[in-house]
């Protein structure tokens, strides 16, 4: 029976770990250009699905759409707050869904995603660079036993969920942006083969 790759998972805490790290950094009064990003947000991404190099089995690609909706906590009071802790305080509740066109996992997930503006004005007045994290809860229609060598013995139809964007923002509205996203139970089943997508996607602030 295939079993996920246990680096997967340690992947994506690494890479969250080195980001936190270095928001920390830029976060300092010395940076200018970093910043919470708080606004609404419509994303549409296409991403693959269970992508093969992170041990996926099941196949076809996932349509994504996703609404970010203003984070509740007013820009004013994080600016109150230490830079070691404003940068973290202003997380904006967030709606999707991985629609497969293939009739493997679907998912609808639900949590708070957290982004940051890295740099701006890099190639034009009004871009930047840009990182997001996303931690929720995912409903899928998978399996969660054993059943096709093609289809990920979940253990829960409710998993937990995590994903991480890169973007780069074109000019105020509109931004482009690489992402990876994983959904597993975190052991509490007696079957947990997680999913990894991988994609491209593009978002409108409004």
């Amino acid at each position: 029976m295939f079993k996920p790759p246990a680096g997967a998972r340690r992947n994506i805490g690494l890479a969250l770990a080195i980001i936190f790290a270095a928001a920390a950094g830029l976060s300092s009064p010395a940076s200018a250009e970093f910043r919470n990003l708080t606004d609404r947000e419509l994303k549409f991404g296409v991403l693959k699905h269970d992508a093969r190099f992170l041990g996926g089995v099941e196949g076809g690609v996932d349509i994504n759409p996703q609404l970010i909706l203003a984070s509740p906590i007013p820009d004013l009071w994080a600016a109150s707050l230490p830079w070691y802790l404003s940068w973290m305080v202003q997380p904006r509740p967030t709606l999707g869904a991985e629609i497969n066109t293939s009739g493997f996992t679907n998912q609808f997930y639900f949590g708070a995603t957290w982004s940051w503006q890295l740099a701006s004005n890099i190639l034009q007045p009004g871009d930047g660079f840009t990182v997001s994290y996303f931690f929720g809860g995912a409903a899928n229609d998978g399996e969660t036993r054993p059943t096709r060598p093609n289809r990920k013995a979940l253990g829960s139809n409710i998993l937990f969920r995590e994903a991480l964007e890169f973007g780069y923002r074109i000019n105020p509205v509109i931004e482009i942006s690489a992402f990876i996203d994983h959904v597993s139970n975190a052991g509490f089943a007696r079957y947990n083969q997680s999913i990894n997508d991988v994609g491209g996607r593009i978002g409108f602030r409004f």
